[in-house]
């Protein structure tokens, strides 16, 4: 079967990518250009949100293909199809680093590949039975599409030292006590959560989400003082924005007559 990227819009705003390459949702070339111009597409048509799940009951990504692997690197020589190899790093950039917010939803095996394509998401759900590992140690090899630097900047050294050379998974409870993901849900309401986690986050200005995410993304590795500034140049940017102005006098008007915060900004007292 040829690996599949569906693409639907649940939400106005958001954009989700469907994996499909059963049994296992295997991690390859293939499917990660599939993936890979499915997000562009969801980009391009305005979306300020996008959510990658899976559509292999079980597996959001089992882990990388291990006969890709083999085929790539077993002559001892250079990868065979280096444009396909860059292929990933350019997904998991554009998902990072790119104007959308990009939510991974986990709805059973992520490990390796699948855990590292997470990693490289700004924010990550998964289902109650989900698991998250790095058993890359176990086969010889380290991970390398994330496992050692996205993975210690979520969970710290010491934690990602654990995972890379004990290589057992750990479950999704586990990855959320430790910072690894965000949320942990049922498994039956797991796509219907991430969806609607994702248009509450879509309501916002997508200016803003983007510069929420280069302010901390770009500061993040930087000293202090330097990100500081950086931060403060980027919110100069945002602020001056004509749509930035219109909402925060809205919300002023809001305070004048008399309304709270909630009201005032917009926000779900409910979430509180």
């Amino acid at each position: 079967m040829t690996p599949a990227a569906h693409v639907s819009y649940p939400a106005d705003g958001v954009g989700l990518v469907l994996l499909d390459d059963p049994p296992k949702n295997f991690g390859s070339p293939e499917l990660y250009e599939k993936v890979y111009e499915a997000v562009i597409a969801i980009k391009e048509a305005g979306s300020r949100v996008v959510v990658i799940a899976s559509d292999v009951p079980g597996y959001f990504i089992a882990h990388y293909s291990l006969r890709q692997l083999v085929d790539t690197f077993g002559g001892g020589g250079p990868p065979a199809n280096q444009a396909n190899q860059l292929r990933r790093p350019d997904l998991q950039v554009e998902l990072e680093r790119g104007p959308m917010i990009s939510i991974a939803a986990n709805n059973g095996q992520a490990w390796g590949g699948g855990s590292e394509f997470s990693w490289s998401c700004n924010l990550r759900i998964a289902a109650e039975s989900a698991t998250y590992g790095q058993p890359e140690v176990a086969l010889g090899i380290i991970p390398g599409g994330g496992g050692t630097t996205r993975l210690a900047r979520l969970v710290g050294m010491t934690k990602c030292m654990e995972m890379i050379v004990d290589g057992h998974p750990i479950s999704a409870q586990e990855a959320l006590r430790v910072g690894a993901i965000n949320k942990v849900v049922p498994d039956d309401r797991l796509r219907e959560e991430a969806i609607a986690w994702a248009a509450g986050i879509a309501r916002w200005p997508g200016f803003a989400l983007e510069a929420c995410k280069r302010s901390m993304l770009e500061g993040i590795d930087m000293p202090l003082l330097d990100a500081r500034r950086n931060e403060q140049t980027v919110f100069r940017e945002t602020a001056v924005q004509d749509e930035a102005i219109r909402i925060m006098s809205e919300a002023q008007a809001k305070y004048e007559s008399g309304a709270d915060s909630y009201e005032a900004i917009g926000l779900d007292r409910e979430r509180a």
